[in-house]
């Protein structure tokens, strides 16, 4: 489960709807999932966990406002249908629903249920990091992490258990309502830890290692969305949350997440998942003369006007959009770009590469000095990667 805004009230409602066992709605069929792969034979755990997965989300809608018909569904169902077949449970149903508002939250429930809000699919940059959100919330499902939470506690396992094992043995249609208002009680007072730190960074490892056998998605967007949620989490006020720490969290997730892409040989390469810095080349006409344009995401950082190395205008911005698009997927930071003096000439660096050089015959044609467009220059990809600190939803 993702620790997100608004979270405390689902982890409450789910853990809660837990003791709302099948009795409590016997007269209702389970609910079809929107996303259904052939059905092998379900194991009485699994059983289990549908019923109570259905009788939470019930609990869940009667609190949130669901999307009907939302535009986001079949890509969601799409990332789900390419990640299924390389999880524990390439059989497990799943029944996605979107939650109205702004909020920053998914979440899943047991049995295949699974909540992403209107303001997460407006947040995530690519199609990477939705399924990093989704493959997340999916191996909370297939490593069992509802069901071990209610039994490795000794006050569940001596309160719910009995229940759930009577119920599932005996087809019991009743319930203690004292057993009942205990276990509810005991949850109220845990809810804030979610699933747990454990369950927390397992369920990352493991979304790391379903992306990577997809072949479809990028693992880095693991990272890049736990480092997003980290960013919310430090911009929102202090509150004493007793017994769960988000930040520490944060902290040790990114730091284990980092470690599990490296053991996995994948390049940390944020920008391949994000819609962060991007250079472009353009080719434009003044008066009657063509010149380059480079842009960093949408920003002009220089015109090149005059040819240089046998390259026309054109070409130069060509150029210096893919060398500094190379950079930028290897995790380019600005204190790494620098301004250099050759001759009559002002070259912007990084790493030992030229991006661009500014000429004499390019400040001429601009009707300014060369030092004044390398300021320029710099200014504009300075602006860019502030840009690109504040812009993220998460």
């Amino acid at each position: 489960m993702l620790p997100i805004r608004h979270l405390t009230i689902g982890a409450v409602l789910l853990l809660v709807a837990v003791c709302l066992l099948p009795w409590a709605y016997p007269e209702e069929q389970t609910a079809q999932p929107t996303v259904q792969p052939a059905s092998p034979h379900i194991s009485p755990e699994e059983k289990a966990d549908a019923e109570i997965g259905k009788s939470a989300a019930k609990e869940i809608e009667k609190q949130f406002k669901i999307v009907e018909n939302p535009p986001d569904l079949p890509r969601i169902e799409a990332v789900i249908a390419q990640l299924r077949p390389v999880t524990e449970k390439p059989h497990q149903s799943y029944q996605v629903k979107v939650i109205a508002g702004k909020a920053i939250n998914a979440f899943s429930l047991p049995g295949g249920y699974l909540y992403y809000t209107q303001g997460l699919l407006e947040a995530v940059e690519s199609e990477d990091e939705l399924a990093a959100v989704s493959a997340h919330e999916m191996a909370h499902i297939c490593l069992n992490h509802p069901r071990k939470l209610m039994s490795k506690d000794e006050r569940y396992q001596r309160i719910l258990a009995p229940i759930l094992l009577a119920s599932l043995l005996s087809d019991s249609k009743a319930v203690d309502p004292g057993a009942v208002a205990t276990v509810a009680h005991l949850i109220a007072q845990d809810a804030l830890n979610h699933y747990g730190r454990e369950a927390e960074l397992e369920a990352d490892s493991q979304a790391v290692l379903y992306l990577k056998e997809s072949k479809r998605y990028n693992p880095v967007a693991m990272l890049t969305v736990t480092e997003g949620l980290a960013r919310i989490e430090g911009g929102e006020p202090q509150v004493e949350m007793g017994v769960f720490q988000t930040h520490p969290l944060a902290k040790a997730r990114i730091e284990a997440i980092v470690r599990r892409l490296q053991e996995l040989g994948v390049p940390i390469e944020r920008r391949r998942v994000t819609k962060s810095l991007v250079a472009e080349a353009q080719r434009l006409t003044q008066g009657d003369r063509e010149i380059g344009e480079l842009r960093l995401n949408g920003r002009v950082v220089f015109q090149p006007a005059a040819e240089f190395e046998g390259l026309s205008p054109a070409a130069r911005a060509q150029r210096s959009a893919e060398i500094l698009n190379s950079l930028l997927l290897a995790d380019l930071q600005l204190l790494e770009v620098g301004l250099v003096k050759e001759g009559d000439s002002a070259l912007v660096q990084a790493r030992g590469e030229t991006i661009l050089t500014i000429t004499p015959a390019d400040a001429a044609f601009h009707n300014t000095t060369v030092e004044a467009l390398a300021d320029q220059a710099m200014e504009a990809i300075r602006l860019g990667f502030q840009e690109e600190k504040v812009k993220r939803a998460y």
